[in-house]
């Protein structure tokens, strides 16, 4: 296998920007960039023509992973390779357990009004109020790339490029397609098209889950971790759903709630 260029410094200039990337939301924004980490992350980007911009990866890597690098080698030009030492994965991973494969990567051009139009009767979206989590928002995504969503839309949510969210997502990041709006304007949208809205909330008032009828699709409006949603934007869905529960248990995990509702809502795909 050939080995590309050697990078031992911390300071090298690849190295900061990673470094950058990885603390800084105002710095993915400003470069249009953002890392991964992992054999499977970085080969999920490949398998997605996400453009790669560098690479980075151990000796010990290349060995244990070198079937994967090799598809990388054959992808992508070998300029943006680098090997790097253990001590300088160990600085760079965010796992207790590095891979010694890192990547930083391109964000993929998204066209708010192509996805939109792609939604029709039947279609399945998910709709992000106000989440703050990474985590819970890389595991929302992943689930709805699980349960076949159309479309996620993020209004008013932590970045979807945070390290932490692209690690929790697994890969599904690349694969469902998301688009960031206004909750009022993303509703319009949606009713536009005729896709049926709910919000869930904790009310009596509202129907249960089970009761709800997806058989032509519909969007979920899920709030925020700690406050759910607000009484405004709830109004904004035609039908107010909510998870009945058992014994004194009053709410769940936002990640957890809206796993319990995609299932339901993709049960006719």
């Amino acid at each position: 296998m050939t080995v590309y260029n050697s990078i031992t410094s911390p300071d090298n200039e690849k190295i900061r920007l990673y470094r950058r990337l990885s603390e800084d939301k105002k710095a993915r924004k400003k470069e249009g960039k953002f890392i991964i980490e992992g054999a499977r992350l970085v080969s999920d980007a490949a398998a997605e023509a996400i453009e790669l911009h560098s690479v980075f990866f151990t000796a010990s890597a290349q060995e244990k992973y070198g079937e994967a690098l090799e598809l990388l080698f054959k992808s992508y030009p070998a300029k943006i390779f680098s090997i790097i030492s253990d001590e300088l994965a160990k600085a760079l991973s965010e796992t207790k357990m590095p891979q010694g494969i890192f990547a930083i990567c391109s964000m993929p051009a998204i066209d708010k009004s192509a996805v939109y139009d792609k939604i029709k009767n039947g279609s399945t979206v998910l709709v992000l109020d106000n989440i703050q989590d990474p985590g819970n928002m890389g595991t929302m995504l992943r689930t709805a790339d699980a349960c076949g969503i159309d479309c996620v839309i993020a209004c008013n949510c932590c970045d979807i490029y945070n390290p932490k969210t692209v690690r929790s997502a697994m890969g599904s990041l690349m694969r469902v397609p998301i688009v960031t709006d206004n909750i009022a304007n993303a509703v319009n949208e949606l009713k536009s098209r005729g896709i049926p809205v709910f919000a869930a909330v904790i009310s009596d008032k509202a129907r249960s889950l089970t009761e709800c009828d997806f058989s032509q699709g519909g969007a979920v409006i899920i709030g925020n971790e700690g406050n759910g949603l607000s009484e405004e934007d709830a109004a904004l869905a035609d039908t107010l759903l909510t998870i009945k529960m058992h014994g004194t248990i009053n709410s769940l995990n936002a990640a957890m709630a809206a796993g319990i509702i995609m299932w339901e809502l993709s049960k006719n795909k």
